[in-house]
Protein backbone atom coordinates (compact mmCIF):
# COMPACT_ATOMS: atom_id res chain seq x y z
CA UNK A 1 0.00 0.00 0.00
CA UNK A 2 1.12 3.86 -1.00
CA UNK A 3 -0.42 6.71 0.32
CA UNK A 4 1.06 10.17 -1.27
CA UNK A 5 3.51 12.11 0.56
CA UNK A 6 1.36 14.99 1.69
CA UNK A 7 -0.64 12.48 3.45
CA UNK A 8 1.83 10.91 4.98
CA UNK A 9 2.91 14.33 6.35
CA UNK A 10 -0.38 14.96 7.43
CA UNK A 11 -0.56 11.18 9.34
CA UNK A 12 2.79 11.86 10.77
CA UNK A 13 1.83 15.07 12.13
CA UNK A 14 -1.33 13.45 13.93
CA UNK A 15 0.59 11.07 15.44
CA UNK A 16 1.16 10.49 19.23
CA UNK A 17 4.17 9.42 21.40
CA UNK A 18 4.33 5.50 20.78
CA UNK A 19 1.60 5.63 18.20
CA UNK A 20 2.15 3.57 14.72
CA UNK A 21 0.53 4.55 11.64
CA UNK A 22 -1.55 1.99 11.54
CA UNK A 23 -2.76 3.21 15.03
CA UNK A 24 -3.03 6.55 13.81
CA UNK A 25 -5.22 5.25 10.90
CA UNK A 26 -7.55 3.46 13.39
CA UNK A 27 -8.00 5.87 15.95
CA UNK A 28 -9.05 8.33 12.84
CA UNK A 29 -11.60 5.66 11.50
CA UNK A 30 -13.01 5.25 15.00
CA UNK A 31 -13.74 8.51 15.45
CA UNK A 32 -15.64 9.20 12.27
CA UNK A 33 -17.77 5.93 13.41
CA UNK A 34 -18.49 7.30 16.32
CA UNK A 35 -19.52 10.93 14.14
CA UNK A 36 -21.93 9.07 12.10
CA UNK A 37 -24.03 7.59 15.39
CA UNK A 38 -24.15 10.67 17.26
CA UNK A 39 -27.28 12.78 17.66
CA UNK A 40 -29.34 9.60 16.49
CA UNK A 41 -31.38 9.43 19.75
CA UNK A 42 -32.01 13.15 19.36
CA UNK A 43 -35.91 12.97 20.19
CA UNK A 44 -36.76 9.33 20.92
CA UNK A 45 -38.75 7.90 24.13
CA UNK A 46 -35.40 6.58 25.47
CA UNK A 47 -33.46 9.35 25.56
CA UNK A 48 -35.85 10.97 27.21
CA UNK A 49 -36.47 8.59 29.92
CA UNK A 50 -32.64 8.11 29.89
CA UNK A 51 -32.25 11.68 30.54
CA UNK A 52 -34.63 11.94 33.44
CA UNK A 53 -33.27 9.02 34.88
CA UNK A 54 -29.74 10.32 35.16
CA UNK A 55 -31.96 14.16 36.73
CA UNK A 56 -33.38 12.05 39.25
CA UNK A 57 -30.51 10.26 40.29
CA UNK A 58 -28.17 13.58 40.48
CA UNK A 59 -31.62 15.19 43.06
CA UNK A 60 -31.36 11.77 45.01
CA UNK A 61 -27.69 11.72 45.01
CA UNK A 62 -25.59 12.93 48.62
CA UNK A 63 -23.70 16.24 47.98
CA UNK A 64 -20.28 15.57 49.05
CA UNK A 65 -18.88 18.57 51.48
CA UNK A 66 -15.05 19.36 50.61
CA UNK A 67 -12.46 20.13 53.68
Amino acid sequence: MTVSDELYENLALMKQLGESFSDVIDRLVHRRKVKTFYGSLRGSKFLDELESEVKRGRKESKQREFK
